[in-house]
């Protein structure tokens, strides 16, 4: 009886190392995810700082070309009509 109580403990101390391994396994490569995923967010943080700024410099390119095209429009069109002024007077 003694033997298989001896035997149990020894069987189950065996269990408890071998969890305690796989253990001290599984938090090292969480600690290396945890790491990695760390890396990423800065990179990812970093590209969308970057992404944002250049949406701001199309946004406002964009603003200033639809304003220049309005006004060269208009230019456009005091000039065709100075043009026609200056034909219907020379007719």
């Amino acid at each position: 009886m003694i033997y298989t109580l001896l035997f149990l403990i020894v069987v189950l101390l065996i269990f408890v190392v071998v969890l305690y391994l796989q253990n001290s396994k599984i938090k090292r490569l969480h600690s290396r995810n945890m790491e990695q995923l760390q890396v990423i967010i800065s990179s990812l943080y970093e590209k969308q700082l970057l992404l944002k700024n250049k949406v701001l410099i199309a946004s406002e390119y964009n603003f200033n070309y639809a304003k220049d095209m309005k006004n060269l429009g208009d230019e456009v069109v005091e000039l065709q009509k100075v043009f026609l002024e200056i034909i219907n007077n020379k007719n």
